[in-house]
Parts: C-alpha cells; structure tokens; sequence
C-alpha cells in the first residue's frame, strides 16, 4: 500500500494556539450541537396547537358563535355573513338520568347552516363516567352527523353542572373520578370520533382543564377550545379556540345571548 510522506514540522508556540483554538472551536461546536438536539427535542414534546389541520380560515384569528336548541331559531345565512365558524350541539346527557338525548334543533341548524355555507362543528354534552359511555356518546354524534358536511371538529363538551347555588352536582360530580380517568373519557371520545375520519376536540373551562383534565396526555391533533369569560385566559393551559362570552349578541341569532368564540390560527 502506497503512504504518502508525511511534512514533519517543528512544534512552535503558534503550533500550539492553533491546536488550543481549534480545540476551543471543537468544544464550542459540541456544545451547539447538543444544545440544538435539546431543542428539538423540546419541540417535539412540546404539545403544538395546529388549528389549521382542521380549518384554513385565511386570517390568523375567525370569530364564531356556539349554538343550541337554547337559542331558538337562527338564521343562518345572516349569521353566515358575521362569522367564520359555528359549532353547533348535536345532543347532551343528562346529567341526573344519564339518559342520552338529541338536541331538538341539531338537524335543523346542521342543514341550514350548510346550506348556508359556515364552515360547522358539532358539540355533545358529555356527563359520561366511563370509556363505554363515551364511546356510546361519540357513537350517537357520529349517526347523525354522517348525513351533513362537518368540516370542523367533533368536539366532547367536558363539564360539571352546577345547581342553584353554584355547587357542582350530577352524575360526572357522583362519579368522583381522577384526572386521569376523566383524560381516558375524553380520549375515548375522541378516538372514536377519528377512526371515522373527523377531526376531534374538547371543550371545557379553563379551570377544569387546568385541576381536572391532563391535557399532556390528549392526542396531538385534538383541538382545544375554553372557556373563560375575563380579558383573557387566567388558567396556563394551551388552546385553540377560546369561547370569550355567553353574553354576545348577534344578529340572525333569537336568542337575548350566544356565545362568542375566538380561533387563533397562530
């Protein structure tokens, strides 16, 4: 095997400052690396919102409403001409019976809406208090929206009824479940719902995000929408849609109040 002559020199002091300076680049670069990785890292762990998955609304916040049987008759192509988006409830549980039942202006609302041309979403009130009645609740939801265009999510509406005097009560209260079997609720939902192709979500309180869910242990593509009705979200949880009023007025709307939501694409 050919070897190539090596140039032997003599080791001088810049000999030496070269080899400090390059050792001392060598040492710098390492560190950047690792710094680098751990950023990544980081950000991949890091629960990014990505609203956009779901809905492309051309503007970095839309503005929608929420609606139910509650606030009567709507129309829709006025309502269409205000906002962006609308969610629209399918059904509930009732909290007491436990007994499933559909919202008596779901089929109305999804097919006016439709043709109205509002990109919709549906909600179900949840009191559901195991895996089983979740799935059975995304179950019902599916069955009737499969005859509509939901181009938004398919959000469980997650939350504790109160009675008159603000104390929380109802089956979901009874069942006095942790974090994580309430999280496994939500998660069944939302797995059901996404085995049949749609996008899913949540919907609860700020506060009952932040003391009653694990929002870390949703699936990536969950959409997040809150509640809280101050300047701004109190609680640090992340989000995508922040439902900022129940006192809104809109015209097209019959009811005295709706509820006005915000939908941060960035």
């Amino acid at each position: 095997m050919a070897v190539k002559n090596r140039r032997k020199g003599k080791i001088t002091n810049k000999n030496i400052m070269d080899l400090r300076s390059n050792k001392l680049i060598a040492a710098i670069a390492v560190v950047l690396v690792a710094a680098v990785i751990i950023s990544l890292a980081v950000i991949a762990n890091t629960r990014r919102r990505t609203p956009q998955t779901a809905y492309d609304f051309g503007k970095p916040v839309a503005q929608g409403i929420d609606i139910s049987e509650h606030n009567g008759e709507i129309d829709w192509d006025t309502v269409a001409d205000d906002f962006d988006f609308a969610f629209i409830r399918v059904g509930y549980r009732g909290y007491g019976s436990g007994e499933i039942c559909e919202d008596s202006y779901a089929r109305e609302n999804l097919k006016s809406a439709q043709s109205a041309g509002i990109p919709v979403g549906v909600y179900f009130y949840s009191q559901a208090v195991s895996e089983k009645e979740a799935e059975d609740e995304a179950d019902f939801v599916l069955d009737i929206v499969r005859h509509y265009d939901i181009e938004l999510p398919i959000i469980i509406d997650f939350e504790y009824p109160t009675d008159e005097d603000g104390y929380r009560t109802g089956r979901l209260n009874d069942a006095d479940l942790t974090t994580r079997e309430n999280t496994d609720i939500i998660n069944a939902f939302c797995a059901r719902v996404e085995r049949k192709g749609y996008i899913s979500g949540l919907y609860a309180s700020s506060g009952v995000m932040y003391y009653n869910l694990e929002l870390d242990r949703l699936g990536d593509d969950t959409v997040i929408w809150t509640a809280e009705y101050n300047d701004s979200v109190t609680f640090e949880i992340e989000y995508d849609v922040w439902q900022y009023s129940r006192t809104g007025q809109a015209d097209g709307v019959s009811s005295k109040y709706v509820d006005l939501n915000y939908w941060y694409s960035s």
